[in-house]
């Protein structure tokens, strides 16, 4: 076996991890660009996979909606200062919201195939920087295919409108290439490089803040590169802009409507990090382990023995033992892969706790950036467990590459089928929501151009997994779009007790009706009833269920 792998970087021939070290030569040039095309199209075979059935099925959910009647039935200033209003701090969503609706309208399955697409650009990115700091080929892409697989961030493709998540995270990986590039070269060239990348760094953190924490390590990549010392400076100046966006927005730019707001106090963000830290694990232990029925601890426990078997060997071993080095740096680039996972989650901590990581729904998007640390550290793991037996069953070096193929094949296929549970959970909510509007449309097919309808035995969310037009805003929103009617008010009964007659006319969830313009609708029987006081509301309030 050559002792420098592909792309120009010195590798330690031992075992299957076989781990480059320090790049001798920095990838690029024709051959980088014929691996990052190919690596695309691997990723976008497997994203098709995925994700195709559920963009001709999936739908709308939360704001969805909420951008979808801005763009329909934009206010008097515009649908641009609408969206200000309410993504204010965050000046390069806006910019991506507006221009994803003159691009896709109200088109689900073209909303959700550049969700997709979205997502194989940040997988594409991932394996282009670990391809970038010296990883060899065969390691990055597997590595990309866990993270673009990993099912407990897949609400990135699986709700269109976090498409935006997906490409703040590609712009940061590739401005993280632009600047191991720039460190390596000099002159003008460095200087438009550095530009470059910092403009990317920024244009991800005013989008999407999801890489504030991860972001500020990312000198860790240009000190393994370049050493500290040319290092430094580069990492301060990121450091600083990531300060400087992040005070941008929440100083100089007025609230919005969207941004989370709420700052714990110090006691409040000591237990929200513990929570986060204690759901993250269970998340990584259910990662490791990704069979329904399997408690998260088992794959937790498993990961951690993998990790202390190849410690514990790696010490029993001669300092001139190959196999030693090899086991050390899978060991680190494991820890560094859970650093990568704690930073993207850190970003939480001053929030609410509603804001811990969730296995499914749209919470799961926090997991974005823990999604690429957790895929390297079980990939890290993997290398580590078949490095370990085939050393202990005295195996070569082709039959350990075998193992560790079918082993990240095994465990791709469990997220596989992870992801596919979620995707029907999703489409069986969108289809129950379709036909709850067409319910709707059977039972009063013209109202009021500023009716309120007031809805009760509406379909209940398949599973529970996720909502089914369940809030006042989203029912709204889809009543207005599919009645082309930008007045409409909908509200969901649960119970009578939800109700209330006044004299003035009906009240619902902090929502006030008007008689002669107000109806109660049984979605299930498709009947619509006219309230034209409050005795009629009355006497019709019983029937809600």
């Amino acid at each position: 076996m050559s002792a420098i792998d592909r792309g120009g970087t010195r590798a330690v021939a031992a075992g299957p991890g076989l781990v480059p070290a320090r790049p001798a030569i920095f990838w690029r040039g024709r051959l980088a660009r014929v691996e990052v095309l190919a690596g695309a199209s691997a990723l976008g075979l497997l994203a098709l996979v995925m994700c195709l059935a559920h963009i001709r099925r999936g739908g709308f959910f939360y704001d969805d909606w909420t951008l979808l009647e801005l763009g329909r039935f934009p206010g008097p200033r515009g649908a641009l200062h609408e969206l200000w209003m309410i993504y204010g701090q965050r000046p390069v969503q806006v910019l991506y919201y507006a221009a994803l609706y003159q691009l896709a309208g109200s088109d689900a399955p073209l909303r959700l195939a550049i969700a997709a697409a979205m997502v194989v650009l940040q997988a594409t990115c991932l394996f282009a920087l670990l391809r970038a700091a010296g990883l060899a080929a065969r390691h990055a892409i597997a590595i990309a295919c866990l993270a673009l697989t990993f099912p407990f961030s897949d609400s990135l493709w699986l709700w269109g409108v976090l498409s935006l998540a997906s490409l703040a995270l590609a712009a940061w990986l590739l401005g993280a290439i632009l600047a191991l590039r720039a460190l390596r070269s000099s002159g003008r060239r460095a200087l438009a490089l550095h530009a470059a990348s910092l403009s990317l760094y920024l244009a991800s953190l005013l989008g999407y803040e999801l890489v504030a924490v991860a972001g500020a390590l990312t000198g860790l990549l240009y000190v393994r590169a370049v050493g500290l010392r040319r290092a430094r400076v580069r990492w301060t100046v990121d450091v600083a802009a990531i300060v400087g966006a992040l005070a941008l927005a929440r100083v100089a730019l007025p609230s919005d409507l969207a941004t989370p707001g709420l700052v714990q106090s110090l006691p409040g963000m000591v237990s929200h990090a513990g929570l986060i830290l204690g759901r993250g694990m269970r998340l990584i232990g259910a990662a490791a382990l990704p069979l329904d029925g399997v408690d998260p601890a088992v794959g937790g426990l498993l990961l951690v023995g993998v990790l202390a078997l190849a410690g514990g060997l790696r010490l029993r071993l001669d300092a001139e033992d190959p196999a030693r080095a090899e086991l050390g740096r899978w060991l680190a680039i494991g820890a560094a892969g859970a650093l990568v996972a704690i930073c993207g989650w850190a970003v939480y901590v001053p929030a609410s706790d509603h804001y811990t990581p969730g296995a499914v729904g749209t919470i799961n998007r926090m997991n974005a950036v823990a999604a690429i640390g957790i895929a390297i550290l079980l990939y890290s793991a993997l290398v580590l467990l078949v490095s370990v037996l085939a050393r202990l069953a005295r195996v070569g070096s082709a039959t350990a590459s075998v193992a560790l193929t079918a082993a990240v094949l095994a465990l791709g296929a469990g997220f596989l089928v992870r992801t596919a549970a979620d995707a029907r959970a999703w489409d069986e909510a969108s289809a129950a929501q379709r036909q709850l509007l067409s319910d709707l449309h059977a039972a009063l097919p013209r109202p009021p151009g500023a009716a309120t309808l007031l809805i009760f035995d509406a379909p209940p969310a398949p599973g529970g997994a996720m909502p089914v037009l369940d809030t006042t805003l989203d029912l709204t929103n889809a009543m207005r779009l599919s009645y082309s009617s930008p007045r409409l008010v909908g509200v969901r009964l649960l119970g009578a007790a939800d109700l209330q007659c006044s004299s003035r006319g009906p009240l619902a969830a902090g929502v006030a009706g008007a008689y002669g313009s107000s109806y109660l609708l049984d979605a299930a029987a498709r009947r619509a009833v006219a309230l034209p006081d409050a005795a009629r509301c009355a006497a019709q309030r019983a029937l809600v269920r």
